[in-house]
């Protein structure tokens, strides 16, 4: 048996990302406090398992679950529990957020130190879509909170921990997103994080710590609780009071140099430990193949795993660099590290899962727009202390912005050539605009002028890779099957391993198979026509779309030929399997259309 390199390497585990992060947040906490909305309902509904099942936290503590009447009475329990000295977390997405929207605000002026989990979710704009968007996240970018974004199951269970310790750091709460569906519901091989890194990485919330800054030591002195009891009969602290106008303002504009500003610095400090303790390293951003790309693509959430297969198909194509660059962390936004990565590229393709048609820019593209701006403006002058500076005329890159994605549209490989296409000049949208037209705006997936899309439509799956599509009807258990098959596939590779010995360099044992399974459906479910797709692969898998490369499909709804193509992307040579409720090969056989027995055949 090999010695792993890092301490805390975590546990295997196939799972999907709600569960690894309630099971995450159950290490961590103290309660959970929550009402169910979907693509979030799974995380509430395993913390509820959990509690009822007597599991204790990683302090060997037993947990609370209080499922509230609304989202609103969830946030508002969250923070409450929050100040009286307790590890506190809600579970939300999409309405849930803006419904509890309110409460967001007077959080950090009471020194909250909660989580939100949140599986990001389009809102319900000119029609309701429970499937995954960024709006309900942007929405709370002005309430005072730490925001963090994960591009997979993964980040997002190491990120609750990494939070947690600056939430505690800065006395200040922090949200927590995956997105909804694409990475709430992947099914993948992950690490679970260890009670003992948690109890080593957090400490235990009633620990007597230093108060880690000045503004903290006039507060509490030298000295404090980890997670400081504000409601507390014996040692009261004033929260909440009615302020006029002497008065409010101060304690506004007291945040901002006694607490908000250290965060940045907490947050970089505390992802350079978790990297160390457990080899897991990801910081303000990640960045991908940048060092010599002149193209680069800023994302948010899973699509920069996509966006990572689809620019190494271009270089193994065209030999040309394009790198990927995911943001972390949102509030505080990485500025610093922007400028850094951003400097001396040629054009920067800034795709979002929101549009807001009536701004300037969509709201990650302003943030970059901003970020490069100041460095223009310390080129000439220093005018923004901290910050990098940037030659307007030789190292600043030119700003794209597309919106993708959108209550879960499928985002493929050509939508991300195209892309880069479009930002090279070589590739027009519908409208017959270029770049060179003076046009900076795109979508992508959809019929529509301002669309981009390549004619080159590659898988984006590893070479060697087993693709499976299953087709059924909501509530027949098919995807139960399709989840059921990847916890078995994950099983498989760590025995395999196991017994043949198999080690990484790093001292973890080698994924032998590596796992990707996901489903999709709408929001009727039950009764409607249902997928789920199976991927397993010798190198990981990182896209997550509609699979149209497939080797195996398999169908148990026998009427599948009356508004489907269950053969569409069926590789040559590959299998279909149809349970049909004829009893003869040959009525089978006279249930499929001819167009399609041809292509059988």
């Amino acid at each position: 048996m090999q010695k792993n390199k890092v301490k805390y390497p975590g546990k295997r585990i196939t799972t999907d990302g709600n569960t690894i992060v309630s099971a995450t947040e159950a290490l961590i906490v103290d309660a959970g406090v929550f009402y169910p909305i979907t693509p979030s309902t799974q995380m509430g509904e395993n913390f509820q398992l959990l509690y009822a099942k007597g599991e204790l936290n990683a302090f060997g503590k037993a947990l609370t679950a209080i499922e509230t009447e609304g989202e609103h009475a969830a946030q508002g329990g969250a923070i409450a529990l929050s100040v009286t000295g307790q590890r506190v977390v809600n579970f939300t997405s999409g309405q849930g957020v803006i419904y509890g929207l309110e409460q967001y605000y007077h959080a950090p002026g009471k020194l909250s130190t909660m989580v939100l989990e949140v599986g990001a979710r389009a809102l319900t704009k000119h029609a309701l879509n429970v499937h995954c968007g960024h709006d309900d996240v942007y929405a709370t970018l002005d309430t005072g909170w730490i925001v963090l974004f994960s591009k997979n199951a993964q980040q997002a269970a190491d990120q609750a921990i990494i939070l947690r310790k600056v939430t505690e750091k800065a006395l200040n709460p922090g949200l927590n997103a995956q997105d909804g569906f694409l990475t709430t519901h992947l099914e993948r091989t992950f690490r679970m994080p260890e009670a003992a890194l948690v109890r080593e990485f957090l400490g235990a919330p009633d620990d007597i710590i230093e108060s880690p800054t000045d503004a903290q030591k006039i507060l509490f002195g030298p000295t404090r609780r980890r997670v400081p009891r504000g409601i507390d009969l014996e040692n009261p602290m004033l929260l909440g009071p009615v302020q006029n106008q002497e008065h409010y303002m101060n304690g506004i504009a007291a945040r901002r140099n006694n607490f908000a500003e250290g965060i940045a610095d907490f947050l970089r400090d505390s992802y350079k430990e978790y990297g160390e303790l457990t080899g897991r390293h990801y910081g303000m951003i990640s960045e991908y193949n940048c060092e010599n790309a002149k193209v680069v693509f800023v994302a948010l959430g899973s699509a920069a795993e996509n966006i990572e297969a689809a620019v190494d198909h271009i270089k193994e194509t065209r030999g040309e660099d394009v790198g990927v660059i995911h943001i972390n962390s949102l509030r505080p936004f990485p500025e610093k590290e922007i400028i850094e990565a951003l400097r001396g590229k040629e054009e920067v393709i800034v795709l979002e899962r929101t549009d807001e048609p009536l701004s300037g820019s969509n709201p990650l593209t302003r943030e970059i727009k901003l970020a490069l701006r100041k460095a223009e403006s310390n080129f000439r002058r220093t005018a923004y202390e901290g910050l990098g500076k940037i030659n307007p005329e030789t190292e600043k890159p030119h700003v794209l912005s597309g919106s993708y994605g959108l209550g879960s549209r499928d985002f493929r490989p050509e939508h991300v050539i195209g892309a880069y296409d479009f930002a090279e000049g070589r590739l027009a949208r519908q409208d017959g605009k270029t770049i060179n037209d003076g046009v900076r705006f795109f979508y992508l997936g959809i019929d529509h002028p301002y669309n981009v899309v390549a004619e080159e439509t590659p898988s984006g799956l590893p070479k060697d890779s087993i693709a499976v599509r299953f087709h059924s009807i909501g509530g027949w258990g098919m995807i139960t099957t399709g989840k059921n098959l990847g916890s078995i596939l994950g099983d498989l590779s760590s025995y395999v391993a196991k017994r043949d010995e198999l080690y990484e360099d790093t001292g973890e044992l080698k994924e032998v198979v590596n796992l990707s399974a996901n489903p999709k459906y709408g929001s009727e479910k039950k009764g409607a026509p249902t997928n789920y797709f199976l991927v397993a692969a010798p190198e990981r898998v990182r896209v997550n779309c509609d699979l149209r490369h497939v080797n195996v499909v398999l169908c148990s709804d026998p009427k599948i030929f009356l508004h489907t193509n269950p053969l569409d992307g069926l590789e040559k040579g590959g299998a279909f399997i149809w349970e049909s409720a004829e009893d003869s090969p040959e009525k089978v056989w006279t249930r499929i259309p001819k167009k399609y027995r041809q292509e059988i055949i």
